[in-house]
């Protein structure tokens, strides 16, 4: 068979069989390697292979299949056998996915994912949910190493660049014991594209454009090798003016305002990126070097952060503008990557450094007595992490271990003249050890243990209380200092039967846990964006989560079916309460005026629910595909459901390629979407139910050939029929805005070669 692409994982190296389907790697070391072997139109293949010899020969054989399987390697899985063994239920992305997708932000991209939802503000901010959970309850991994920003804020988006992904693996369950804090309802693993090959130089060209708001965005990487050295460089850039709404008017706290030209005033924004990444690949291992830096500055609507007011709506004559108030985020990071051949076993160590510059400006307002604000930096938060990871994997033909380490430091500065986050310190250690073993080449089991530590400084703040303009007459404490450390001990089991190629069934069981966040301990302010005075609790303990995770899949050659069911109990779940208090109950002069107090509290909570997915081709060139995902939750002491919980929903798709030979347009795809989400009438108290609705979609792609020249081209419409409708999981829902109308989104994808 020609073509087959065959790798090395752990060498990152990769080739093409020729017509004789033989292919060839040189001056390999004597070790155990995971080969992955894929060819359109057959099922893809993992094997492990130990190489005792300088000649050695591994046969393999792929089977036809016209599902797309995911029968390939599972990088999250430590130990890099295939999605089949690994026991925890997972998705696995391409870079394709993400272009068809057609969207300008990653946690959109996902959100037709089963179980995947993504919590927005406006539409260049969002952040994304797992069986919904969302902000510290899951974690990001980008490049090995967790995304540390300000997650905390629901709007507060992810400080990824949308264009950079090679692979995307989505982690559903319980995740505290490879990943720590935080892995309560799953991971997002995103890995950069393959390292590039010896003697070779590559690249892409990508544009998006979108009809909506007039986004324009662009994405350029060029890659190569000589000798054992590597590089890669990418920049991107986006730009959008406000975007459109299928409405005219919204009403707030029964004051009806205009909505000019359909148009949200204020939500323009744009993004700039770059990445760099270094490094040496040999028959040892490799290990690679990246910097990148995240760069986006987005308005936020004027009742996004306060009471809007109709003199605010007045169209200023330039909808690509950025006034106040907006939010500017930089996200700097430095990367090293390294796997290496250690004996005859393999140890991989990721070590990192990100800053998080975060500011949101507004225009000042005075309360009480005082001098008044200076400038516009409402919000100045400087977040630095340091983060290392050690990984030493012991293998056998059907054993392996892993013993694991993992360590996090982190330091966060405040400025401006609102307040809402203290200064603090924190660090987190944890060391673990997995086990996996496989048997009669149908069943995997895997488990293990961990225990973490955790440490939190928080500085105290006070603030001046005046008695004129000048004079202070006391001072009022927003936060006291607070010294906690937290100690935890995790574990999970998990197994994987796979009796035929066809049929898979897991189950997994696990406890978890997460350490409270500063903002949990010690916020004490006004959160314009969600109406409310939050306060802080000092005495919250970490949060400890007993889960259970079954999945069922089978898939013949036509045919794939996949239903996944979770239920978890978790103890001192944390959560925002309304109180009896008013702000000025804390301190009349502090808060002359402000909202209902919420505090942070802790009691027990249950969730549950599934996925169902099938896929379909009753011929060969017609894919039809749906999918059906439900979330169930409960506060045991409200006895109400918890906040930001989607609906249940269906999402199904049906496409139909033709074969157009000979011609200069070739593998064209036409296919149409339809989105069906339920009303969601359980919310917390307070919170606004939404309504259901359904919205069309619709595709196009083709790829254009010319000789070596090759341009893969894609339109996508989303709200196809601009349909009123408002995201449970949209801040703006507190206004009665609906979501973004119509919108077409062209793409284009040029990649090239040189050999």
């Amino acid at each position: 068979m020609q073509g087959a692409v065959v790798e090395i994982h752990e060498l990152n190296l990769t080739t093409l069989s020729d017509a004789d389907g033989r292919y060839s790697f040189v001056d390999l070391r004597q070790a155990l390697y995971h080969i992955h072997i894929t060819h359109v139109g057959f099922s893809a293949l993992t094997e492990s292979v130990r190489v005792d010899g300088n000649n050695h020969t591994a046969h393999f054989r792929l089977k036809p299949t016209s599902i797309e399987l995911q029968e390939i390697l599972v990088e999250s899985n430590h130990f890099k056998t295939g999605a089949k063994e690994h026991t925890l239920a997972m998705e696995i992305l391409d870079s394709g996915f993400l272009r068809k997708k057609g969207k300008s932000t990653l946690a959109n991209a996902l959100e037709d994912v089963p179980g995947i939802n993504a919590i927005n503000t406006g539409v260049g901010i969002a952040k994304p949910v797992i069986r919904g959970m969302s902000h510290n309850r899951i974690i990001v991994n980008n490049q090995g190493i967790k995304q540390e920003g300000q997650q905390w804020g629901s709007d507060h988006g992810l400080e990824i660049d949308v264009f950079e992904p090679g692979r995307i693996e989505i982690i559903k369950g319980p995740s505290s014991l490879r990943y720590g804090s935080d892995g309560l309802g799953g991971v997002i693993n995103i890995f950069s594209p393959a390292l590039p090959g010896d003697s070779s130089f590559s690249g892409s060209f990508q544009t998006m454009y979108k009809t909506n708001n007039g986004l324009a965005g662009a994405s350029a990487m060029v890659q190569g090798g000589r000798g054992p050295k590597i590089f890669r460089v990418r920049l991107s850039s986006q730009d959008f003016g406000d975007y459109r709404v299928p409405a005219e008017t919204f009403t707030y706290n029964s004051y009806v305002l205009p909505i000019y030209h359909n148009r949200l005033k204020n939500t323009a924004g744009n993004e700039r990126n770059v990445s760099v990444m270094g490094g040496i690949k040999k028959n040892w291992g490799y290990t690679t070097l990246t910097a990148s830096n995240f760069h986006q500055k987005s308005a936020l609507f004027v009742g996004a952060v306060g009471i809007p007011r109709a003199y605010q709506l007045t169209p200023d004559g330039n909808n690509r503008n950025i006034d106040l108030p907006y939010q500017q985020t930089d996200h700097l990071k430095i990367v090293s990557n390294t796997s290496m051949l250690w004996g005859k076993n393999w140890a991989e160590m990721d070590v990192a450094y990100q800053m998080n510059l975060r500011r949101e400006r507004s225009n000042p307002h005075a309360h009480g007595k005082g001098p008044g604000p200076e400038g516009t930096l409402a919000h100045g938060l400087t977040l630095q992490t340091l983060s290392a990871n050690l990984r030493y994997f012991r293998q056998k033909k059907n054993e392996s271990r892993v013993w694991g380490i993992q360590a996090e430091a982190q330091q966060n500065t405040r400025k401006g003249f609102e307040y809402l986050m203290p200064q603090y310190g924190r660090l987190a250690t944890g060391v673990y050890l997995i086990e996996e073993f496989s048997w009669k080449n149908r069943y995997s089991f895997s488990g293990g243990v961990r225990a973490d530590y955790g440490f939190i400084n928080i500085l105290e703040t006070n603030e001046a209380i005046y008695l004129d303009d000048r004079a202070i007459e006391r001072y009022y404490q927003r936060n006291a200092p607070v010294r906690k450390s937290f100690a935890n001990l995790s574990g999970s089991a998990g197994l994987s039967y796979y009796p035929s190629q066809e049929l898979n069934m897991k189950l997994n069981v696990g406890t978890s846990f997460r350490m409270p966040s500063a903002n949990e301990l010690a916020i004490n302010g006004i959160h314009h964006g969600t109406f409310r005075h939050e306060l802080g609790n000092a005495d919250l303990k970490s949060e400890r989560g007993y889960q259970a995770d079954a999945n069922v899949s089978f898939q013949k050659k036509f045919l794939s079916v996949v239903a996944s069911g979770f239920g978890a109990y978790y103890q001192d779940y944390i959560y925002l309460a309304p109180t009896a208090m008013f702000s000025s109950s804390l301190d009349p002069d502090a808060f002359p005026e402000g909202g209902q107090v919420y505090q942070f509290l802790q009691h027990n909570a249950v969730y549950g629910g599934g996925e169902l997915a099938a896929d379909f081709h009753p011929l060969h060139r017609l894919h039809i595909k749906s999918t059906f995902e439900c979330v169930y939750n409960l506060n045991l002491d409200s006895r109400l459901p918890l906040p930001f919980t989607p609906p249940p929903s269906v999402f199904s798709e049906t496409s139909y390629s033709f074969p157009l030979r000979g011609h200069l347009f070739t593998d064209l795809l036409i296919g149409i979407s339809l989105k069906k989400a339920w009303a969601q009438n359980r919310t917390d108290r307070n919170e606004k139910p939404t309504g259901g609705y359904h919205i069309f979609g619709a595709t196009a792609s083709a790829t254009l050939q010319a000789g070596r020249f090759r341009a893969d081209i894609s339109i996508t419409a989303q709200n196809l029929t601009n349909r009123f409708y408002i995201n449970h999981l949209s801040r703006y829902k507190l206004l009665n805005l609906p979501e973004q109308g119509q919108n077409f989104s062209f793409n284009l994808f040029i990649p090239f070669a040189t050999l």
